[in-house]
């Protein structure tokens, strides 16, 4: 069974807007304006402007200079359906109780603490 041209947008929409949301939290955590970012770009506050808004034509080498510039790694993965990111989120969520894309910083008061048995 094969993709629709309509499937694959869809997908690549959902992509662009988890990364630029992981990418706005990541500015947030580390008090990070859009110039500062700019900056360590190397580019204009507009651009990252527009690549915070969904560019549809994010890059690879953009999302890598991004990652980089907030002292970040980007992680590029790819799963069999059965074992998709919403799948394993599930499975986290039925086992644990806490999903995380990554440890919670304590000193931000984010993330729920373990409970001692």
């Amino acid at each position: 069974m094969g993709l629709t041209r309509k499937d694959l947008e869809f997908r690549t929409e959902n992509v662009i807007i988890e990364f630029t949301e992981k990418v706005a939290a990541a500015m947030q955590e580390r008090g990070m304006s859009r110039v500062e970012l700019a900056q360590r770009l190397g580019v204009s506050k507009a651009f990252v402007t527009k690549l915070l808004n969904g560019n549809p034509n994010l890059t690879i080498r953009t999302m890598v200079s991004l990652a980089a510039a907030l002292e970040c790694e980007l992680l590029v993965d790819i799963q069999p359906r059965a074992q998709s990111s919403h799948d394993r989120l599930d499975k986290t969520n039925r086992e644990t109780g806490v999903a995380y894309c990554h440890e919670p910083d304590e000193a931000y008061g984010k993330g729920k603490k373990q409970k001692q048995r």
